[in-house]
C-alpha cells in the first residue's frame, strides 16, 4: 500500500517555457514520417533507455519541440554510452529508429495536453513527472484541495490499449489517487499540421470524470 507525495514528484511543466499555443503554432509545421518495419527484437526483447526522459530533456535544453529527426539524434547522441557498449547491427537501429518515430507524435501529444490542462485549469495544480509517468503509470497528474487525479493517454486502438494494459500492471497503485482513463480519439480530435492532438473535447470529458468521482 502506498499513497502519492506529490513532495517526491517535481513538476517538469514549470521549467519548460512552452504554451499549449506555442506548442501547436511550431508543430503545424512539422511532417511525419514513419517506416513500415517492425523489429521483433526492438520491439520485444532489447530494454532501450526510455524515450520520454530523452523528450524531456531536449525540450528542457531546447527550449522547442523537436522534430522527429531532431527526437531521434537527439536521443541517441544523449544515451551514447548504451548504444556505443551494444554496438547494435544496422538492423536493430534501422527498427529503433521505426520505433521511435512512431513513438513521437504520442510524446508531442501528452505535452500539448499537459500544457493545455495547466495553461487553462488555473484552479488546479498540473503536474508531470517522467519517474511518474514511467514507473507510475501516470501521464499527467491533477490536484485540487486534497484530491488528486492520475490521468492515463493513450489512443484509442487496439494496440494502444494493449500497450496501456501492459503498462498497468508494471506499478501498484497510490491508494489517495483517482485514476482516469483517457482516450483520444482521431476522429474529431484537435488537428494541427500532421498531429492529431487532445482538445476542448476531451478537457471536457476529463473534468466530467473528475466530478464523477465526488459523486461517489
Amino acid at each position: 500500500m502506498k499513497s502519492f507525495d506529490v513532495e517526491k514528484f517535481p513538476n517538469l511543466l514549470d521549467n519548460i517555457n512552452l504554451t499549449h499555443e506555442t506548442i501547436e503554432e511550431s508543430i503545424k509545421e512539422y511532417s511525419l514520417e514513419f517506416s513500415s518495419v517492425r523489429n521483433q527484437q526492438v520491439e520485444w526483447k532489447i530494454s532501450f533507455p526510455m524515450f520520454a526522459t530523452s523528450f524531456y530533456k531536449y525540450i528542457f535544453f531546447n527550449h522547442k519541440i523537436p522534430t522527429q529527426k531532431e527526437f531521434y539524434d537527439y536521443y541517441v547522441s544523449s544515451n551514447q554510452e548504451f548504444f556505443t557498449t551494444r554496438n547494435f547491427s544496422e538492423d536493430i537501429m534501422v527498427g529503433l529508429k521505426a520505433r521511435v518515430y512512431r513513438t513521437y507524435p504520442s510524446l508531442v501529444r501528452d505535452i500539448h495536453f499537459s500544457k493545455t490542462l495547466h495553461d487553462k485549469l488555473k484552479d488546479y495544480k498540473v503536474i508531470y513527472n517522467t519517474k511518474l509517468d514511467i514507473n507510475e503509470g501516470i501521464d499527467v497528474m491533477i490536484i485540487k484541495e486534497d484530491e488528486y487525479y492520475g490521468v492515463n493517454l493513450f489512443t484509442n486502438t487496439t494496440r494502444a490499449k494493449s500497450s496501456r494494459d501492459k503498462k498497468s500492471k508494471r506499478h501498484s497503485n497510490f491508494t489517495n489517487v483517482n485514476y482516469i482513463d483517457l482516450p483520444v480519439n482521431f476522429n474529431g480530435s484537435l488537428k494541427c499540421g500532421d498531429f492529431f492532438l487532445y482538445g476542448e473535447e476531451e478537457m471536457t470529458q476529463l473534468l466530467n470524470k473528475m466530478k464523477s468521482f465526488s459523486l461517489i
